[in-house]
C-alpha cells in the first residue's frame, strides 16, 4: 500500500500532503483522517496539493465534502501549491472564492497566523 497522505503540524495547523489521487482509498484516507482530526479538536486543516497535478470531479467533490465536514465544526480547510490545471480548475468552478487558497505551505502559515481585524461597528 503506497501512502497518501503525510502530516505534519506548524504553528498550530495540520498539513495533509496529499501524495497520490483520492480515488478509491485516498478518497477514504482523506475523509477519516479529516473526521479524526475534527474529533479531536483539531480544526484548523492546510491541505498540500503539490503531488496532484490534476483532480477529477470526484476528487474535487472530496475536497468539497472535507471542506463542508470541517466548516460544520467550527473550523476551516484551506488548499496550498496548487498545479496550474487544478487552480484552473478552482476558478472555472469558482470555488477559490469559497475555499482558501495559497501558493505554498509557507504562504498559508504566513496568513492564517495573522491576526484579523474586527469588522466594523455600524453607527446607531
Amino acid at each position: 500500500m503506497t501512502t497518501v497522505l503525510k502530516e505534519h503540524r506548524a504553528s498550530g495547523i495540520v498539513v495533509l500532503a496529499v501524495e497520490r489521487n483520492l480515488k478509491g482509498e485516498g478518497e477514504s484516507v482523506l475523509k477519516e483522517r479529516i473526521d479524526s482530526l475534527v474529533r479531536e479538536g483539531l480544526r484548523d486543516i492546510l491541505i498540500d496539493m503539490e503531488h496532484m497535478p490534476y483532480i477529477d470531479s470526484s476528487e474535487l467533490g472530496r475536497l468539497i465534502r472535507s471542506h463542508i465536514a470541517v466548516r460544520q465544526a467550527g473550523g476551516r480547510v484551506r488548499l496550498c501549491n496548487l498545479a496550474p490545471r487544478v487552480a484552473a480548475l478552482m476558478k472555472l468552478t469558482k470555488l477559490d472564492t469559497i475555499l482558501e487558497i495559497y501558493g505554498s505551505e509557507a504562504d498559508a502559515l504566513a496568513e492564517i497566523g495573522r491576526p484579523r481585524p474586527d469588522p466594523p461597528v455600524a453607527a446607531t
